[in-house]
């Protein structure tokens, strides 16, 4: 699959950010046999397990949201799990289509909300957060679980990606770096509760952050579907602002995109800049990193991260470090910027927002700000999480004579450094 000098077909990348618990599962705690589970999804097999958590994390047991009208909105993409499994797949055939990502959480925990799939690519997740919101504003739902998943059981985003040339050939995201080459595939899955803030204080839980406004666009025609518009990026940002009635010198921080492609970065932070510049000239108030740096970039499941990234901060009110950005890209001239690459664990100001990016090929944008939570109030203290007795299921049988799948194959080739 490895080719360094990118032959049609191989990869120019071999690196990559795996769960180390991808192909676990158990089929006894969501009710399915070995058989039905060995023909499910390994994307809706993990969407299922970190729904649970991110409800026993909220504090509530399964049993307290069954039949309620919890909305259930999941980002990921089409894998090619059902062309390795053997006929007859007419049994299992809700095990194999994509939107049974989603219909499984419902399906298992009884949901009656809206459910839904959403991929647009790498801002999948993120759209799902804000898609999630909006079901939540207009009363439709009760609660909303959103987030995504992705994991690399097949060799396709490496191949998609080399072909865009936009995988690092020497296995590093340097997200604003002088030096960034590309970004490096991840897999990752993530799951947030989200409520009503009225509702989530009247029923005691714990408010991490609140949503204060989020938004989704797309560029439009541009030189290529895969190639930014920075114009676009600068309308959603502005527009996300304008309706929370926010000044974006209260930004402490932006969880950017930042992949660390050469083209990619220098537009994000351009179009950041435009934004803030319509407020102050002030320079270096706001912090910007990208989770990606850490993770690799997890495709469907990039914006949940760095959602869940951006929450953290807001909790903690310490911001992380953006890995091996070293020396910072001279292509856009941070000193007279009102940002500051984050290279060190750093104090975020009392009272600051947070706000969240994920971009996607095919010109999908997602943006969401974030405020304070509530830290004075416990709330519902975490439950634990289920004690799975959990079964390896991804090596599936290759017919009579056949190597195994290619995905497979491909998954023990590729090697994290």
């Amino acid at each position: 699959l490895y080719s360094p000098d990118g032959e049609p077909g191989r990869s120019t990348g071999k690196w990559g950010g795996f769960l180390d618990d991808a192909a676990l599962f158990d089929p006894d705690f969501f009710g399915f046999d070995a058989e039905a589970a060995r023909h499910l999804d390994p994307l809706a097999r993990k969407a299922l397990e970190v729904s649970v958590e991110a409800l026993r994390d909220a504090g509530y047991r399964e049993d307290e949201v069954r039949g309620g009208a919890v909305g259930v909105f999941v980002g990921t993409r089409t894998g090619n799990h059902r062309a390795h499994l053997q006929p007859p797949l007419r049994p299992y055939i809700a095990g194999v289509n994509q939107n049974f990502v989603a219909a499984h959480i419902s399906h298992f925990l009884d949901l009656t909300g809206p459910n839904l799939v959403v991929d647009s690519a790498c801002s999948s997740s993120l759209v799902t957060i804000h898609l999630a919101a909006r079901s939540l504003a207009s009363g439709e739902s009760s609660m909303a679980l959103a987030g995504g998943v992705d994991l690399l059981f097949d060799e396709e985003p490496y191949l998609m990606l080399s072909a865009g040339r936009a995988l690092s050939p020497t296995g590093r995201c340097r997200t604003f770096d002088e030096s960034a080459d590309g970004l490096v595939p991840g897999e990752g899955a993530g799951m947030v509760l989200l409520k009503r803030l009225d509702d989530a204080l009247r029923d005691g839980d714990r408010v991490l952050a609140v949503i204060e406004s989020s938004g989704v666009n797309n560029d439009g025609r541009t030189m290529g579907h895969t190639t930014p518009n920075g114009r676009a990026q600068r309308a959603l940002i502005s527009d996300v602002l304008t309706r929370a009635g926010a000044d974006a010198r209260t930004v402490g921080y932006v969880e950017a995109h930042g992949t660390g492609t050469v083209i990619g970065d220098p537009i994000e932070l351009q179009a950041l800049t435009a934004v803030h510049r319509a407020y102050t000239e002030d320079r270096g108030y706001c912090g910007i990193g990208s989770v990606k740096s850490s993770i690799g970039h997890t495709l469907s499941a990039a914006g949940v991260a760095g959602f869940v990234k951006a929450v953290q901060i807001l909790r903690h009110g310490r911001i992380p470090p953006t890995l091996h950005c070293h020396r910072p890209n001279p292509r856009f001239a941070f000193a007279d910027s009102p940002f500051y690459p984050v290279t060190r664990v750093t104090d975020l100001p009392a009272g600051s927002r947070v706000a969240v990016s994920a971009f996607g090929f095919g010109g999908t944008n997602a943006h969401v700000l974030l405020g304070p939570g509530t830290p004075g109030n416990p709330g519902r203290p975490p439950l634990p999480r289920p004690a799975y007795r959990r079964s390896r299921f991804w090596r599936l049988p290759a017919a009579p004579g056949r190597p195994p799948p290619r995905s497979a194959r491909a998954r023990l080739d590729l090697t994290f450094p």
